[in-house]
């Protein structure tokens, strides 16, 4: 609690006390017998003193209405969309904590030291094609760039000094900054020369170990990195204390605006100065003013448990990205007139409102009636919510805040469509496909003629060479099978990033793409599977059929570990699956992996390089969300192209799924770049 709260609190109870002893002191001088009467002070000096205590609590209700103001209901925040961050919003976020808010010095200076040592050895090494130890030697050597200033960043040098010109026109950002960017820009520079081998992979040495210790580099550089999402802004853990007053009605909170503390104030301050000055006119404005407060702390909270709201949607199935128009009618269907109402439709967070506003400020008499009308976009998933209502009695000092539950709700379920055909890789199963293998046997297309074997189909048997020779051959056709495929999602919480806050982001673009390819995988006869890990166990076996693309329509909109909103901080801890116990456990030795993340981490591309040394066959989709607005933008999208150079460096193929691109657009590129 800080000093100010502190003080704020003794002396409401000491005017508390005082009021009370006051008040206590005026009865028993009226009712209680004349011998007290008879002890107390003069009559002037009585009631001065009383003056005197009235004065000083208006002085104190002004100063508190002052800093106080009125307080109301916090409503949601429909209209905002909600906001995923972009890669590299942790090392923005540490460098704006270090400069701006003067927090963490040496906390955030170690951090951002580290993250760009990393960057910058790993850059260096595939560019120089030389080791760890050889990379940070030249970072520690100033050699790894021309520019003076970055160098000095991993050599021991200090921010550039600023002149007094750049310090009073400048960009306005601190020598700090403009060092780490710096710095930023020689790696991204040097990161653009080519491609290389993943650093990663060259043991480290003592004395690497110790070079690295003194450029604050990490010895691990395989993590799971912590979640850095906050509290969502429309959570409904806030409504946990609710309580069910009706059927369907939920009241939350009851709020004293403080609407008429003014007037209290002002009565106090006047009776005060009133009786202190023995001035009549100013007394009797006081007894105006109290009259007001008085009026207002009779104020009872409304009865909210009367209203009637129906919700009319114009499509409940509706596919993603459809839009659908709300009309909502609010009735008052109890005997009390409600003279301040306000009710938000509070629509779930994925959900945008494009057209119209899921708001109403009304007033309602008993048994009237108000509509409003607004659209928004469907996002997949099942959705229902309720309303919230804002109510305040007629003098406005008391509102009561009220969630109203309504039958209506949406469902909508992603489509299972072939857009695009999907190259898969050559690892099938035992069934029949369109899958061509390197075995002979019953096909279409011609594989071999081998020599005569008992048993064969008399079909198959070479006669025109039977006829030239008279021996006995086969003919052996190219054997097609069926691949075994499983879909695997990367849905941890570091997962939830977009280029832009109000983009799509890259679990809801994964999802997208995932139901294209399902489809297309399907279609022409391969088995495929969903998996993903998450801090919910998912798992769909490959299989085919109507009842299986039926289960994997449910998962796609409905299963948590695929949710359109990100988890919180408190369903990630100490519940996340992993994917080497949980998914590869159920693999069946055939089966393929196409794997959708937005590589934004090392542990992702530590997974599919796992699995693909295991004898799976992974094919990374990943959608790309990175940026290059900020500095820690920049990094991260050097960190991300490495990890995808190292991976395709290993023979895991990775399709780079730009933002504006087409997933079919750039999976032909991608095919064709295979082909090679």
């Amino acid at each position: 609690m800080s000093a100010a709260s502190s003080l704020d609190d003794l002396s409401r109870r000491a005017m508390a006390v005082i009021g009370i002893v006051a008040f206590a002191l005026g009865v028993a001088a009226i009712v209680v017998v004349q011998p007290l009467v008879d002890s107390l002070p003069s009559s002037f000096a009585f009631v001065g003193l009383f003056g005197a205590i009235a004065f000083v609590l208006g002085l104190w209700m002004f100063r508190a209405r002052y800093r106080g103001g009125v307080e109301s209901t916090t409503v949601l925040d429909i209209e905002y969309p909600m906001s995923t961050p972009t890669p590299g919003h942790d090392i923005d976020s540490a460098l704006y904590q270090l400069t701006e808010l003067r927090e963490g010095t040496i906390e955030y200076k170690e951090q951002i030291q580290k993250r760009l040592g990393e960057v910058a050895v790993a850059v260096v090494s595939q560019r120089e094609n030389c080791s760890r130890e050889e990379a940070i030697q030249h970072l520690e050597n100033g050699t790894w760039t021309d520019d003076s200033v970055a160098a000095s960043f991993f050599s021991g040098g200090s921010p550039p000094r600023q002149s007094f010109m750049e310090r009073k026109f400048g960009s306005g950002d601190t020598p700090y900054e403009q060092w780490v960017e710096a710095a930023v820009d020689a790696i991204v520079e040097r990161a653009d020369m080519g491609s290389a081998e993943d650093p990663t992979t060259v043991p480290q040495t003592e004395e690497d170990t110790g070079l690295r210790a003194r450029l604050g580099l990490s010895s691990s550089t395989i993590t799971d990195p912590p979640s850095t999402r906050g509290t969502n802004y429309r959570s409904s853990g806030e409504y946990d204390d609710a309580e069910r007053v009706a059927d369907g009605v939920l009241y939350a909170n009851v709020v004293e605006t403080g609407h008429w503390r003014g007037i209290t104030a002002f009565g106090l301050v006047a009776a005060g100065w009133g009786i202190i000055t023995f001035t009549p006119a100013v007394l009797l404005i006081s007894v105006v003013a109290i009259g007001f407060a008085a009026y207002a702390r009779m104020g009872t909270a409304p009865d909210l448990t009367a209203l009637e709201i129906d919700r009319h949607l114009s499509n409940d199935q509706p596919d993603p990205g459809e839009p659908v128009e709300v009309t909502v009618t609010v009735r008052n269907g109890g005997d009390a007139f409600l003279s301040d109402l306000r009710l938000i439709d509070a629509v779930p967070e994925p959900i945008r409102v494009v057209d119209g506003s899921p708001r109403l400020a009304t007033a309602l008499r008993p048994g009237s009636q108000a509509t409003f009308t607004y659209t928004f976009v469907a996002e997949r998933g099942s959705h229902e919510w309720p309303v919230q209502v804002v109510a305040r009695d007629f003098s406005g000092s008391i509102e009561r805040e009220a969630l109203v539950q309504v039958d209506a709700s949406i469902q909508c379920v992603p489509p299972l469509k072939t857009v695009s055909d999907m190259p898969v890789r050559s690892q099938t199963s035992l069934y029949s496909g369109q899958v061509d293998t390197a075995i002979g046997g019953s096909g279409l297309e011609f594989f071999a003629v081998r020599e005569y074997r008992e048993g064969d189909p008399m079909n198959r048997i070479d006669w025109k060479r039977h006829a030239r020779t008279g021996e006995l051959a086969t003919i052996d056709f190219r054997l097609e099978r069926a691949a075994n495929v499983v879909l695997l999602f990367d849905g941890r919480d570091s997962a939830y990033v977009s280029p832009t806050p109000g983009d799509q982001h890259a679990v809801d673009r994964s999802v997208a793409a995932a139901t294209e390819i399902f489809t297309a995988l399907a279609d022409r006869g391969d088995l495929v599977g969903l998996a993903a890990f998450d801090t919910v166990p998912c798992w769909l076996g490959p299989s085919a059929g109507d009842g299986h693309e039926e289960r994997a329509r449910r998962i796609f909109t409905s299963h948590p570990a695929l949710s359109t909103i990100p988890p919180t901080k408190s369903e990630t801890e100490g519940h996340y699956v992993d994917p080497m116990n949980h998914v590869r456990q159920q693999l069946s030795p055939g089966s393929q992996i196409m794997m959708f993340s937005p590589l934004c981490d090392d542990y992702t591309a530590e997974v599919a390089r796992r699995l693909d040394s295991a004898g799976h066959l992974v094919t990374i989709i990943s959608p790309n969300p990175t940026a290059d607005r900020t500095v820690g933008q920049r990094l991260a999208r050097v960190e991300r192209n490495m990890r995808v150079n190292e991976l395709r460096e290993r023979g895991i193929r990775v399709v780079n799924w730009n933002y504006d691109a087409t997933l079919g657009l750039e999976l032909d590129r991608a095919e064709k770049r295979w082909a090679v």
